[in-house]
């Protein structure tokens, strides 16, 4: 029975968005039928999500402090160009700043997709469950684009390890 209602998570997860009125009856059905099984597992990705998210924050938290932002000091009092560099570090903290409003955006939308009675209105908690899924894709979206930035900022290390 639980590795159905993980099926049927994971299903219902990459469904393509749809308004409310266009669900069928038999997924209505299936997501009544697997109700608190499906509940119980969103609520073990909630809590896996959270661990996450606090790992991934004092990560990028600590490629900034440790890393990026020392490194680009050095430059400055070095007078070496570091407009890349400071550019990088700009775009860097816009990235941890939209990954940590928008996770808070997808938690909530989470936590009220696990508080909706999908027993009942089932039709309601699959349009919670859309939304929380397009949440969750930006949230994927910016964890991936730091993950470039932290890259593009290895690579204009290694440009100015070459010229010295």
């Amino acid at each position: 029975m639980k590795k159905t209602a993980a099926v049927l998570v994971s299903v219902l997860m990459s469904f393509a968005p749809v308004s409310v009125g266009a669900i069928s009856e038999s997924k209505k059905e299936a997501i009544s039928k697997n109700c608190s099984t499906t509940i119980e597992n969103l609520k073990e990705l909630q809590h896996e999500d959270s661990k996450t998210r606090v790992y991934l924050g004092k990560y990028y938290e600590v490629l900034q402090l440790r890393f990026i932002t020392p490194f680009n000091v050095r430059l400055s009092e070095n007078t070496l160009s570091n407009d890349s560099f400071v550019n990088n570090q700009n775009d860097f903290n816009k990235g941890r700043e939209n990954f940590m409003i928008d996770f808070i955006e997808y938690q909530k939308m989470l936590e009220r997709l696990i508080a909706t009675d999908c027993k009942n209105r089932p039709a309601e908690f699959y349009d919670v469950l859309v939304k929380t899924r397009e949440l969750r894709k930006i949230v994927e979206s910016d964890t991936k684009s730091i993950y470039k930035l932290a890259n593009d900022h290895l690579d204009l290390v290694k440009k100015i390890g070459e010229k010295l």
